[in-house]
């Protein structure tokens, strides 16, 4: 009986692997470690070969434990923001991935601040000019790497995020796809049309072509190949990043569902399908359903400083909430505070498994 979703999440430490069930139920798991590079002060890194390695051998795991029949689909959810080059025809990378915590491209911000790029770029995508984003991180390849970088422009190399990647990886390279959720944290993507934005990339100098179609984050957008991913021929019908998958397994699906994720120090608030802007906030697409409408949220990032006081401007940034949910093992004392400063009661998710693998593997089921 097809009656599990193969949920894939790979975060920044490591990959895990999931069968999920039609409760949200993990029925088996599967974990690799995950190394980071970190080639230079403020630089951080991971192989994309051994990204691929560890989500391989985590599906291994699963599959030690429930029949690959069992299996319906495969749904992927991945940490935001690191970017990947690979050959569209070998599959191989000409170097390692860039991770969303990578700093090196400060200098690349200030310089495009200083022509005064800046407010249009936060106009399109909420976003301004932050180390760590794809947009950046590709313009630094570009000046820093011309040789690699000129077979991206030639069409030999595709870009894309951990899903992308991982997508094509699954397929032997036959789809370049990602979801909205992650596009829109590239400082390359439009939140308005909800598609990449030639003048973004103008302003980083990626052409448009080396970016994947930007598909609904739940149905069918393509098909493992058996011959390349553990003898598995299985629908991709999730694409998510984890802070999205995460919002959608502790239930964020109405406008002013809002949910805490320790990990990230985010809280994002589900705003519906209107794009809505606050000073306190930044705005973006959690998810795209099959009918190719988005669903947007706000989000507030207090990083590590969780004080009292750094709760002050969140009922501000996102006023209309109506419920608030955290993970299981989310930490009891923060989650009071949190409550107290946002005057809602807080709902802890029943269920000790990752809300990111519920998730995507929920999206996996959309119809």
């Amino acid at each position: 009986m097809t009656t599990c979703v193969l949920a894939v999440h790979a975060a920044t430490t490591g990959v895990t692997a999931a069968a999920v069930d039609a409760t949200g139920a993990v029925r088996a798991r599967g974990h690799r470690e995950l190394a980071q590079h970190r080639p230079a002060p403020g630089q951080v890194e991971h192989a994309p070969e051994e990204i691929w390695q560890a989500v391989l051998g985590a599906v291994r795991e699963v599959l030690d434990r429930v029949q690959a029949g069992e299996l319906a689909s495969v749904a992927i959810t991945n940490q935001r923001d690191t970017v990947l080059l690979w050959d569209r025809e070998t599959l191989g990378s000409p170097r390692r991935a860039v991770a969303g915590q990578d700093r090196r491209t400060g200098e690349v911000c200030e310089r495009l601040r200083a022509a005064g790029h800046e407010a249009r770029v936060a106009e399109l995508t909420s976003r301004g000019l932050s180390p760590g984003a794809p947009g950046p991180t590709l313009a630094w390849l570009a000046e820093h790497e011309p040789r690699t970088w000129a077979l991206v422009e030639e069409g030999r190399y595709a870009v894309g995020t951990l899903d992308s990647y991982l997508v094509a990886r699954m397929t032997r390279g036959l789809e370049h796809v990602t979801d909205v959720s992650n596009a829109s944290r590239t400082l390359l993507h439009d939140l308005g049309s909800g598609d990449w934005s030639a003048e973004l990339c103008g302003v980083f100098g990626v052409p448009l072509d080396a970016l994947p179609e930007v598909v609904p984050s739940g149905g069918e957008v393509a098909r493992t190949d058996p011959r390349v991913f553990l003898g598995l021929a299985l629908p991709v019908a999730g694409l998510v990043a984890d802070r999205s998958a995460t919002h959608l397994g502790l239930a964020g699906l109405g406008a002013g569902d809002a949910s805490w994720d320790d990990t990230a120090s985010s809280l994002l608030v589900t705003t519906g399908r209107r794009l809505v802007r606050s000073a306190g906030a930044l705005t973006t697409a959690v998810w795209r359903s099959p009918d190719g409408t988005d669903t947007f949220a706000l989000e507030v990032t207090t990083g590590a400083d969780r004080s009292s006081e750094s709760w002050s401007g969140l009922r501000d940034a996102a006023p209309d909430l109506v419920s608030l949910r955290v993970e299981h093992d989310a930490d009891e004392r923060l989650c009071q505070d949190l409550g107290h400063r946002l005057g809602l009661d807080v709902h802890r998710a029943g269920s000790p498994d990752a809300a990111a693998l519920r998730g995507a593997a929920l999206l996996a089921r959309t119809p």
